[in-house]
């Protein structure tokens, strides 16, 4: 039985309306769940940076294709005039039917590579501050209710110049853990980056005080509760927050000024607190 061109149509329309922020691994899962009629298995693999070297980066939830299959089918990763991995498939369907398919995954996980590379924060792996600024620049023109939160580490410049910079690193990196973490376990859509140095931003869809504060307050507690601790130094950290509602006809920088105004009041009062001033 051949496959049905509109079959990867579908497939191909489906991939495209996968929203921004999107993630590799969002793209293979939707490509797993919509293949799944014509596909058994797959597993893709990337190069490392610069060889030819390769690592599993996903297997489907059957994993048949990993144990030798005699279906089992190979296609190049390829995009842009770059082969940066491959996909072995489990599948009784002929291989060029599938090709069109492949190429254009290559194409979305390509893309996806480079967007990572050009709005990640390469220490922590959090969104940039570049596309957090982006990300609130077209929420502006939507005119819609919802919140920021700045939060800053309380005396950063101790763990750099006490125990060093690696020590410092090691601390922004499972402080951004912690708080994505956290932030899976809130009912309420997020969006982390890395603001600049210590300082982290997140974009709420919370549109009260109430539910703004208490969000902000399990990101402060998971923070304080947790051992930054390492082979050689016995560490802790808090965080002090400050946040902000974006109401309409307010503009985009007196927004982001109130919830600096915020946290500075919670650094100034004592730190290790969460604050939202009236205006």
């Amino acid at each position: 039985m051949f496959l049905n061109m509109n079959d990867i149509i579908n497939i191909i329309n489906i991939l495209n309306k996968i929203p921004e922020p999107f993630s590799v691994d969002g793209i293979i899962k939707t490509f797993e769940t919509n293949s799944k009629n014509f596909i058994k298995s797959f597993a893709i693999y990337f190069y490392k940076d610069n060889t030819n070297e390769s690592r599993l980066w996903y297997v489907s939830k059957n994993k048949s294709v990993i144990n030798g299959k005699e279906n089992n089918k190979e296609y190049t990763l390829f995009a842009r005039g770059n082969k940066f991995g491959y996909i072995i498939l489990n599948t009784k369907k002929n291989k060029n039917e599938i090709s069109i398919l492949i190429n254009y995954l290559s194409i979305l996980l390509y893309s996806e590579k480079l967007s990572f590379l050009a709005n990640r924060d390469k220490l922590t792996g959090l969104y940039n501050r570049g596309y957090i600024i982006k990300y609130l620049e077209e929420k502006e023109i939507s005119n819609e209710i919802y919140s920021i939160v700045i939060i800053d580490l309380d005396k950063f410049k101790h763990y750099n110049d006490t125990y060093g910079h690696n020590v410092g690193d090691h601390v922004l990196k499972l402080v951004s853990k912690i708080m994505k973490e956290t932030l899976k376990k809130l009912e309420y859509k997020s969006v982390l980056a890395r603001y600049g140095g210590e300082e982290f931003i997140i974009v709420f869809d919370i549109n009260n005080r109430n539910d703004l504060f208490n969000a902000m307050e399990k990101i402060r507690q998971s923070i304080l509760e947790t051992d930054f601790s390492t082979d050689e130094y016995s560490l802790k950290a808090t965080a002090s927050l400050g946040g902000s509602i974006k109401e309409k006809n307010t503009t985009l920088r007196a927004f982001i000024n109130k919830a600096d105004q915020s946290l500075y009041n919670a650094k100034e009062t004592g730190r290790n607190k969460s604050v939202i001033l009236d205006f």
